[in-house]
């Protein structure tokens, strides 16, 4: 067979490579390819998870680990805006008391104090409650423990307050907020340091008061479950 005029004039079909990093792709193994797209693949998978675990330990603990909810140093506040949860906690509290101003004067500084200390609103209701379900921003216990939070007078003072008078609504639920988030940081779970908060000491205080802890629980469930059934389209209407 006779050579095509192409050969015999000397010329090729051919395209001449003269970039060097083409000629290594040429010759780079295709396993190399394939390991360079897995590694890619694998990066990508990874920057999904951990964006999917991120967001996972952002949700509320009763949801995603209702074990740990008592181990936690404070309860994890709910999504909701200051107003609007003051709003719901004051219309709880009105069930307590007919000044309907005082429900709303304890509200505002239990959110405020509450968030101030990373510690859920409710659960402070739910001690205040559990102290004095008509509160009374003067009651004063048998040892002398005063106000809303039942802070004894030897805190008075000590927590940067705006003021010393524990009779006073915002004054007292500054300081018995500050007592507990102190005692909070030291305890294991919220349920001891409950107790710790009550002065409850096994063998040296009043028989049964190893109860309050369930008690101040229990009216944090109530609270929160009356919460959830307040209209709150008048707070939202508001400009």
């Amino acid at each position: 067979m006779s050579d095509s005029p192409q050969l015999q004039s000397g010329m090729s079909n051919l395209k001449k490579v003269t970039d060097r990093r083409q000629v290594e792709q040429l010759y780079r193994p295709r396993w190399k390819k394939y390991l360079v797209n897995a590694t890619h693949a694998g990066a990508l998978m990874c920057l999904l998870v951990a964006g999917t675990v991120w967001t996972l330990n952002q949700e509320h603990p009763k949801f995603t680990q209702p074990s740990k909810l008592l181990e936690l140093p404070g309860a994890v506040i709910h999504a909701q805006t200051p107003t609007e949860e003051a709003f719901r906690i004051g219309q709880v509290l009105r069930r307590y008391t007919s000044d309907g101003e005082r429900a709303d004067r304890i509200a505002d500084a239990l959110v405020t104090e509450g968030r101030k200390q990373k510690i859920d609103p409710a659960l402070l209701v739910g001690i205040v409650l559990t102290e004095d379900a008509k509160l009374d921003p003067r009651a004063k216990s048998f040892v002398g423990a005063r106000g809303l939070m039942q802070v004894m007078p030897f805190h008075s003072g000590n927590w940067g307050c705006a003021s010393k008078d524990l009779y006073d609504i915002e004054s007292n639920i500054c300081h018995g907020v500050s007592v507990l988030a102190e005692i909070m940081h030291r305890k294991p779970n919220v349920r001891v340091a409950l107790q710790a908060y009550n002065g409850c000491v096994r063998g040296r205080n009043t028989p049964g008061c190893s109860s309050y802890s369930k008690k101040v629980l229990k009216a944090r469930a109530l609270t929160e479950s009356q919460m959830m059934l307040v209209n709150t389209s008048a707070v939202s209407e508001t400009p």
